[in-house]
């Protein structure tokens, strides 16, 4: 029984990460109409935070990766903890751009990208491949739980006291979790003592990663889907412009993040069952269908259904794709780069969805090159994961 124990601590601590990360991923997307508004700024501006979110998080993931599958991940999580409180804190003091800018780098620096590399990271030490797809969809669910209950919490927040007192709140609960999946975790064992049954010692190192075809066409679908995302952000205005009150925008995005919860977990169930070549092309044009469905008002319901699953590829189908290729020799340090490289997708991204919308008065001309992109991407996917067979 101990031991079952032990062996569940490292999920359940990323879960309660994953539950951090919903905060300033999804949830901090119903900051952008009280505070554009509030201090008088465009959207495209204010989408700019998560651009310098993931330019932060661009600047220090490939070193916390690296320490985190050397040394482990506990002290970073407690780090992330208390840094992203600050930060946050930060954000609802604000009264010029320049503060909200500031907030959001401090963030970006052991924010969303750090946090999920530490849950990806833990997963990938602990379990054997044979389990990692299937704990990884349910650790990776634990976003859209997160999201799906901050995403009622905070607009209600936000509604009875103010933007300012839902951010500090947001901050409590960020610090809170966090802080809870490090005491959780307990002590980590150094890499050495890992067992080659978890995959540890096998696989390339990132210099030799550095030098294959394979990591700069994965990099390239990193990029794409990473730059898809950027519409999760814009979900809220996307559904305001359709005529939607931001009541029933709560409850359909709470819903949405239900389903992006379950669809995590059935990706992975999938990825087990049909392998991570198919069953990772077949969610990436459910990807592509999101964005067409989404064009259309009548079908806006399926449309988020299906955005729901598309949301979820990045921390779950890509990571395994990544372990596949590359094993986990030197897993923490290859993610790292990858992340930092996903990161420039949504550093272009953000403030283009954005600006898109002040430009066209539309998402469409982004969301038709969206689908597009990731349809390529799923035939790009198809044909490196082929050539390992």
């Amino acid at each position: 029984m101990k031991e079952k124990i032990q062996l569940c601590r490292p999920a359940a601590a990323a879960f309660l990460t994953m539950m951090a990360m919903a905060l300033t991923s999804s949830t901090l997307s119903f900051f952008l109409e009280p505070v554009c508004r509030e201090l008088g700024i465009s959207r495209g501006s204010f989408s700019l935070i998560f651009s310098l979110m993931t330019i932060a998080g661009a600047l220090t993931n490939p070193v916390l990766g690296q320490r985190a599958g050397r040394k482990g991940v506990r002290g970073i999580l407690l780090v992330c903890g208390v840094w992203g409180c600050g930060s946050l804190l930060l954000f609802s003091a604000a009264r010029q751009l320049w503060m909200v800018y500031a907030a959001g780098f401090l963030m970006g620096l052991f924010g969303t990208n750090c946090v999920a590399l530490c849950a990806n990271v833990m997963v990938q030490k602990a379990y054997d491949p044979g389990r990692a797809a299937s704990i990884l969809g349910l650790v990776m669910a634990g976003s859209g739980v997160g999201g799906m209950i901050f995403n009622i919490l905070i607009p209600g927040v936000m509604a009875a006291a103010g933007w300012r007192s839902a951010m500090v709140v947001m901050a409590v609960v960020w610090m809170g979790l966090l802080l809870l999946g490090a005491i959780l975790l307990g002590r980590e064992k150094p890499a050495e003592q890992h067992t080659a049954a978890a995959g540890i010692g096998l696989g390339m190192t990132r210099a030799e990663a550095l030098k294959r075809a394979k990591l700069y066409l994965l990099i390239l679908i990193i990029v794409i889907i990473t730059a898809a995302c950027g519409v999760q952000q814009q979900q809220p205005s996307l559904l305001a412009s359709y005529g939607f009150e931001n009541s029933r925008v709560s409850l359909l995005l709470s819903a949405q993040t239900a389903v992006l919860a379950l669809g995590k977990i059935g990706q992975g169930m999938l990825y087990g069952r049909l392998g991570v070549r198919r069953g990772g092309c077949m969610t990436l044009l459910i990807f592509a269908a999101a964005f067409g469905a989404l064009l259309i008002p009548e079908l806006v319901y399926p449309g988020l259904v299906l955005m729901a699953i598309g949301l979820g590829i990045y921390t779950t189908l890509l990571p395994l794709v990544t372990r596949q290729l590359f094993g986990t020799r030197e897993y923490g340090a290859i993610w790292g780069l990858l992340a930092t490289c996903g990161s420039l997708g949504t550093i272009v991204a953000n403030p283009l969805w954005g600006s898109v919308y002040d430009l066209w008065g539309s998402y469409a001309p982004a969301m038709i090159v969206c689908a597009v992109l990731l349809v390529g991407a799923a035939f790009v996917l198809n044909k490196l994961l082929k050539e390992l067979r």
